[in-house]
């Protein structure tokens, strides 16, 4: 009795223990003096740690806190097309990220995120508005069904669950839609991922004159991982990616975008990411790639661009990506260091979702981006990124581009980006 009316006021968790210690004075294991002295230093015990302030409903098994935050300085120069001007700016910027992950049994769990800022590829928020406060934004609202140990479905606005690079798909953008996840593993070597996607990519209105037609993004992948030797690691994982066409005016995006009322038109997407892992000894290494033809790419220019004739010599419908990565910033005292180059055609990739700091998210460019790491605690990492881009195709006549001039504005760019990170 003792015990029950110490532990009434604490949470449901910790009156597990007066339970214990009631059954252990009925079996006459403990005296009732001795189970009020246990008592007593287990209340004590839980209002000196704290233990009561966090309750979780009956229905969550378990939840996972996380957050972090990186404060950037970055430095950008673009030159214009034609011998055009060079406008260079700089900027300091801060992006806050703050989410949960529930569990509420073997089969279904749920995330929530809060980020800062509103487009899809970035939650950078500018800062240097006279101290003007930030603005909270979901970034994640996702709920997960594995009804068998090889099969997960989610639905909601989720992360990216294919396998790929920022060539294709910008690495702050989240999906939003159908996602189902089957995997298999057929030998210790081997193991076999099929991920496919129904992606609600614009809401149109219906009684719009044009482009009133909902726009769908289907995506599917099937991904092979093959241990082809002890610690070396074969990735690849075709795929392709089609959008049902029509408008993107609603589209929210940091970068130089693409806006028509048919701007999601002819885009049908052969890819082809992978890569080979060695993870043996003190420095993993990766060699990696990225591919995407547009097999559309001749009647977007034609068609959804209206470039005129004159100038469709820009119609290149591959876009591809090599690099190399060595070492891996986990822990205290880990570094990184990650160079690739790309090829962007003009018709190749969508450019409302493909990097947006790379050559500021235009086409037609090429370049090279060098990113490196280090960790200073277990929780704080410094990093660095370098952007430098130009013409894929020199000097088009951006007047003869149709509605394609908005997203080949730049002959080429320089881009620096310092961050400091920080978990908690």
């Amino acid at each position: 009795m003792a015990s029950s009316l110490l532990f009434a006021p604490i949470s449901p968790a910790v009156a597990q223990d007066s339970a214990l210690v009631d059954a252990l004075v009925r079996k006459g294991i403990l005296s009732s003096g001795e189970a009020e002295n246990i008592t007593s230093d287990l209340v004590r015990e839980y209002q000196t740690t704290g233990g009561g302030k966090i309750e979780l409903a009956n229905h969550v098994r378990h939840l996972s806190i996380y957050g972090d935050a990186r404060l950037r300085y970055q430095w950008d120069q673009q030159k214009a097309q034609a011998g055009g001007a060079v406008s260079p700016s700089n900027k300091t910027r801060v992006r806050l990220c703050l989410g949960g992950e529930y569990t509420f049994s073997d089969q279904w769990s749920a995330g929530v995120q809060l980020l800062t800022a509103t487009v899809n590829d970035s939650a950078n928020q500018n800062i240097g508005a006279g101290y003007g406060k930030f603005g909270i934004n979901v970034g994640l609202l996702y709920l997960n069904w594995r009804p068998a140990d090889w099969l997960s479905l989610t639905a909601g606005r989720q992360r990216n669950p294919f396998y790929t690079t920022d060539l294709v798909w910008d690495g702050d953008i989240c999906l939003e839609g159908l996602v189902q996840v089957a995997a298999w593993k057929p030998g210790d070597s081997l193991s076999l991922t099929l991920t496919t996607g129904q992606l609600y990519f614009a809401d149109n209105p219906e009684n719009a004159a044009v482009g009133n037609v909902d726009v769908w993004q289907f995506v599917e992948q099937a991904r092979l991982d093959w241990q082809v030797a002890p610690h070396v690691t074969v990735t690849l994982a075709p795929g392709v990616s089609t959008m049902t066409g029509g408008s993107t005016l609603g589209i929210n995006t940091s970068a130089v975008r693409y806006l028509t009322a048919s701007g999601a038109d002819n885009l049908n997407l052969l890819l082809f990411p992978g890569e080979v892992r060695y993870d043996g000894g003190t420095l993993p290494l990766k060699f990696y790639w990225d591919f995407a033809y547009n097999t559309a790419g001749a009647r977007r220019v034609q068609q959804t661009f209206a470039v005129a004739p004159s100038q469709r010599g820009l119609d290149d419908s591959i876009a591809w990506l090599i690099g190399v990565k060595a070492g891996r910033a986990r822990k205290k005292g880990d570094w990184s260091v990650d160079v690739n180059f790309r090829t962007l055609g003009l018709s190749s990739v969508d450019s409302n979702l493909s990097d947006g700091d790379f050559a500021a998210g235009n086409l037609n460019q090429q370049g090279i981006k060098v990113s490196g790491q280090y960790r200073f605690t277990d929780s704080v990492t410094g990093g660095i990124n370098l952007f430098s881009t130009w013409s894929y195709k020199d000097d088009p006549d951006v007047a003869a581009l149709g509605n394609a001039g908005g997203i080949v504005s730049i002959n080429s760019q320089q881009l620096v980006e310092f961050d400091l990170q920080w978990k908690f």
